[in-house]
């Protein structure tokens, strides 16, 4: 497939993914059906399935994935060493913080709003992710299972408020500026001896 060819793809599955998050807005996740999405689109039923595998997908997009790659190097130390600041920048490169717009932030958070039933499924994943996250993490030196999951819950803590400051406030800078925004101000915040 060439690089032209890459970027129609892409752009296709952009604009489902968005017109199945509008469609779920407005209509409610059971209130629309492929054939309703693939009219929106304005593509057949078959052309979807060759950019999502399912209802489901369309309208979260692919959640995050954790790589080999990016599980080998956060189980050696890396990438900085830093055991938080590892996992940020692995959770903010595994939901492509540099590509994300706060409008795309702010449609899956009014996507979630009107259709609560999909936050099962996002707990579902993030849980199964964390436990997976966590057996690499404590083969780091160091790192036992208390210390991966504190570490994991620091890290989590400061991607999601960074997520809602985005929502909030777009002006107040993209995803991965208010993430280490907020990660300093966590570690001012646990070394106050006030």
């Amino acid at each position: 497939m060439t690089n032209s060819a890459t970027g129609v793809r892409g752009d296709r599955r952009s604009i489902i993914i968005s017109c199945a998050q509008q469609l779920a807005v407005k209509c409610g996740y059971s209130g629309f059906t492929f054939d309703d999405l693939a009219q929106a689109v304005g593509v057949s039923r078959r052309t979807l399935f060759n950019h999502v595998s399912s209802k489901e997908e369309a309208v979260l997009g692919v959640l995050p994935e954790i790589t080999d790659e990016q599980v080998e190097t956060l189980s050696a130390g890396g990438p900085s060493g830093h055991l938080v600041d590892d996992l940020i920048t692995t959770i903010l490169d595994s939901l492509n913080a540099d590509s994300g717009s706060p409008e795309d932030w702010q449609q899956l958070h009014d996507v979630v709003l009107r259709n609560p039933e999909l936050l099962a499924r996002i707990q579902s994943f993030v849980d199964d992710l964390s436990t997976h996250l966590v057996t690499h993490l404590i083969r780091r030196p160091g790192v036992d299972d208390d210390t991966a999951w504190m570490a994991l819950s620091i890290a989590g803590g400061v991607v999601g408020r960074s997520v809602r400051d985005c929502i909030d406030d777009p002006t107040r800078g993209p995803l991965r500026a208010r993430a280490q925004h907020n990660l300093a101000l966590t570690r001012e915040l646990v070394t106050d001896r006030q």
